[in-house]
């Protein structure tokens, strides 16, 4: 296949030139379907009548409401699509979750052939239990977050019915089996009536085109029902080639399908009936559906995302039905808040069921975005539900097909509930900053919009609210969320930079797998601080774990860096004078054993962290970044809170518990999907990449129970478990909203870190000690000088030959003492009696005086004086 530029407009016109092997079926020429263009897009299709429009939503209006819906169950209704399928030799499967962990690329799964694809040296693969089958996934999408409740069709979460057969033509089948069952379904179980059924030619492609193939969409009656893509092509470097096997990717819409076969007026009453009708008797508002009915029958010509006028087209949909704007705003827009509520609320609770949560990075941003989107509509419009409410008729819907759902309510519970206060503080913050624009009469863009939201939390709809509220009615940019809403595409962790083109040396042997320490290797490459070797005992950086350092030929390896299959020594030093670096010569290569040994204890105890943090925490505690150094490591817990201390005691006692009572760590190459099968998605907590062959860390205990188990590239202590030692938690951070850092160190490096805890606790007491004595050394000497000046005073006014003296002074009584005792030595034969502002009272005599200073302050001062002495010195108080 010769192409000028790839791109879906490309592709259109090459497969159009050839469209008789590319969609021609036997189905169209049984029944009878005829080719056409669509005068208003071009699009080609096929139908059994003469029409020269397709039946794109965008054109053709809906018209396919009944005057009475059929309501079904979710459930009912997949058990009747899985049924039709399993009748037709499908097998039907459980849905795998919503979040990807088997696709470091995407946060969450988008599609259900996205359940199969394991990338794997960036080349595309497959794992399937099955060929053909059927799955009920759950996918999640946030780029029409917008148009949720609005256009009566879209949703964030929906289950794609996945259709899909493999390996063609060795497996599976193609397009003629294909458009033969999606024919049967249509205008057999779903009752599409034939002339009402047409197939649009169309293209599917990987974003970036390396895979693609032609694909037909059914519509009927202004509705897609469902897209049959056909994966047949890949492009490598250029050159396009067919795929040695092709894939089936039917994606059967089926909320859709729900929709058309209930014949309400928008797809929310007939997916979301049940629990709307446990909902009807609870909302604040009346449901009154007069409206909304003749509103929806043009809802399909309504798409807040696409480019042109939103405002225009609601303005002439009302114009056409003769709806007020009063009208609009009282009986629509309540129930269109009342449906995005359901929808992202559903939402939410399949995403926290699988361990994501709401944050301000990555996929958690967008859950955060829908959570603060529902608490708005739920307060905006006094729903009388709350969000949990709505979770909970949820999950009891779904629980015959979705069990795990009711499972983690408690969860959602903790997340809305702290979630809940931080956008209670945001309404407040969102007021008082909504009120300064206005004054300032400032226009609200794109860019501001986004930096409202991603610096203060604040929705376009608290922005209208907040505005509401002052009087003033503000018209936001159309599709204010698509620079707040992040894509679903996870952002690449960018590599260490190595200047080497590694692509003309070998694989490098890696014998670190075999437990090797040291090696005899051959230099490949030496040139300033690099060095390629044939072989390598030294482990490089990867999956948190740093580097293996030591010597080659007594140079010492400061770190190792894998690129592609080569891995890369990086010297301390520039080797390019040592005659033992060139290539071609003998490398005889030492492993620092200390460092590997702290490593693999600190690699394995994150491991154990891990389980524990599911154990106590919950499921949804998943691994979100880990790090396994020389002194210590940490694992980063998603977490929608700040761990508690009783939380931290018990990960650590859990980790230690499993340690004393013994474990056995075993490293097992397993094929891919037999641990999946055995172990779950759970195995790719730390990352670790979905290859063909699996190298999985196996934890269990002395009774054979399963502790831990994930694909895994890092080394461990397999069959010196002991090297672990005691792990200890030293630190615990909130790093980010809905992560949580703990920071551990083990054996040896606790050792060290207790050594070092030890000098900083006593450098830390010999400081406050030497601080405490100058402090106590500068009291002394300032109340010295005090005193010095105090008595000096006294001497100045009281006459030499006085005997005795009464005085009133401020200073505290222990600067009079010290000041009375210089006064009476330097005049021996004089009794002195103070009493301060404080009613404290210091009587002291001289040498030569022959008075008695205890009795001369009770006598001097009364019954009401308090206090004890001697003949030479008395003190004591005279209560107030």
């Amino acid at each position: 296949m010769e192409i000028k530029e790839l791109s879906k407009k490309e592709l259109r016109k090459e497969f159009a030139k050839d469209y008789k092997k590319h969609y021609v079926t036997k189905t169209f020429k049984e029944e009878g379907f005829g080719r056409h263009t669509c005068k208003i897009c071009g699009m080609n299709f096929w139908s059994t009548t003469e029409r020269d429009v397709c039946e794109d939503s965008s054109h053709t209006p809906y018209s396919f409401f009944k005057e009475k819906p059929k309501p079904i169950g979710y459930v009912e209704f997949w058990k009747k699509f899985a049924k039709f399928f399993s009748d037709n030799g499908h097998a039907v499967i459980d849905s795998y979750p919503v979040v990807s962990r088997w696709r470091q690329d995407l946060y969450f799964t988008i599609a259900s052939i996205q359940d199969f694809q394991r990338i794997e040296n960036g080349a595309m693969d497959f794992e399937y239990s099955s060929n053909p089958l059927i799955v009920p996934q759950i996918c999640l999408r946030f780029p029409d977050v917008e148009n949720v409740g609005v256009t009566g069709r879209h949703f964030t979460s929906f289950m794609m019915a996945g259709q899909h057969a493999f390996n063609y033509p060795k497996e599976g089948y193609w397009i003629d089996r294909t458009i033969e069952l999606n024919y049967k379904f249509l205008t057999g179980m779903l009752g599409v009536k034939k002339d009402n059924l047409v197939y649009n030619e169309d293209v599917w492609a990987m974003g970036d085109f390396s895979e693609f193939g032609p694909s037909l969409e059914s519509f009927a009656n202004g509705a897609e029902l469902v897209n049959s893509v056909f994966t047949q092509f890949e492009s490598i470097n250029g050159r396009i080639k067919e795929l040695p096997g092709l894939v089936v990717d039917v994606g059967w819409g089926f909320e859709r399908l729900m929709w058309f076969y209930t014949g309400f007026d928008n797809a929310y009453d007939a997916v979301f009936h049940d629990v709307i009708e446990k909902s009807r008797n609870k909302l604040s508002f009346e449901m009154e559906k007069e409206h909304f009915r003749k509103f929806a029958a043009y809802s399909s010509e309504l798409d807040v995302t696409e480019k042109g006028s939103y405002n225009d087209k609601v303005q002439a949909i009302l114009k056409k039905t003769r709806i007020s704007e009063n009208e609009y705003e009282k009986k629509i827009k309540p129930l269109q808040a009342f449906y995005a509520a359901l929808d992202h609320t559903r939402t939410l609770l399949f995403a926290v069921s699988d361990g994501a949560l709401p944050s301000n990075i990555g996929g958690g941003y967008n859950l955060r975005v829908i959570l603060r989107r529902a608490l708005g509509f739920i307060k905006e419009y006094q729903m009388g539900l709350s969000l949990m409410d709505i979770a909970e008729m949820h999950a009891k819907d779904l629980k015959g097909l979705y069990p795990g759902l009711s499972e983690n309510l408690d969860v959602l519970a903790g997340v809305v509930d702290i979630e809940s206060k931080r956008y209670e503080k945001t309404t407040e913050n969102a007021s008082r900053i909504i009120k300064a624009i206005i004054q300032r009469k400032e226009k609200i863009g794109k860019e501001q919009l986004k930096t409202l939201y991603e610096s203060n939390g604040i929705t376009p709809e608290l922005i209208t609210a907040a505005a509401s509220k002052e009087g003033v009615k503000l018209h936001l940019p159309e599709g204010a969320y698509e620079d707040i809403l992040k894509g679903d595409f996870a952002e690449k962790k960018k590599a260490k930079k190595i200047d080497i083109a590694v692509d003309k040396f070998p694989k490098t042997e890696q014998l670190y797998y075999k437990s090797a320490t040291e090696s005899e290797s051959k230099i490949l490459y030496a040139n300033k601080n690099y060095v390629i070797l044939d072989g390598t005992p030294f482990y490089p950086e990867g999956g948190g774990q740093e580097a293996d350092h030591g010597t080659i030929n007594n140079h010492e390896v400061a770190d190792t860096q894998k690129v592609g299959n080569v891995i890369v020594h990086i010297m301390k030093d520039e080797i390019d004078r040592a005659p033992d670096m060139r290539e071609g010569r003998k490398a005889e290569c030492l492993v620092d054993i200390e460092r590997r040994n702290r490593l693999t204890a600190h690699h394995t105890s994150t491991h154990l962290m891990s389980a524990a943090a599911r154990s106590i925490i919950g499921k949804h505690a998943w691994q979100e970044g880990t790090r396994k150094s020389f002194d210590k490591a940490h694992i980063d817990i998603s977490h929608y809170d700040k761990l508690s201390g009783e939380q931290v005691r018990l990960m650590e006692d859990f980790v230690n518990q499993k340690i004393l009572n013994g474990i056995k760590v075993s490293i097992d190459e397993m094929e891919r999907g037999k641990a999946e099968k055995e172990f779950g998605f759970s195995i790719y907590q730390g990352h670790g990449m979905p290859t063909k062959k699996m190298r999985m860390i196996i934890i269990r205990d002395t009774k054979g129970n399963l502790v831990d188990a994930e694909a895994c590239g890092g080394l461990h202590v397999a069959g010196k478990e002991y090297a672990i030692g005691t792990v200890r938690i030293i630190n615990t951070s909130r790093i980010h909203d809905g992560v949580d850092r703990v920071e551990f160190a083990a054996g040896n490096a606790l050792r060290d870190y207790d050594k070092a805890e030890e000098q900083r606790l006593n450098s830390e007491i010999q400081k406050w000690n030497e601080n405490y004595a100058r402090k106590e050394r500068e009291s002394r000497e300032k109340d010295e000088k005090m005193a010095q000046f105090l008595a000096d005073s006294l001497l100045s006014k009281i006459p030499e030959k006085e005997k005795s003296k009464v005085i009133e002074l401020e200073e505290p009584r222990e600067i009079v003492r010290k000041a009375l005792a210089i006064v009476v030595k330097e005049r021996p034969a004089l009794m002195v009696l103070s009493k301060n502002l404080k009613g404290e009272v210091v009587c002291m005599r001289g040498d030569r005086s022959k008075d008695n200073a205890l009795e001369f302050a009770r006598h001097t001062l009364g019954a009401k004086f308090r206090g004890g002495g001697s003949e030479a010195f008395a003190e004591g108080i005279m209560p107030s």
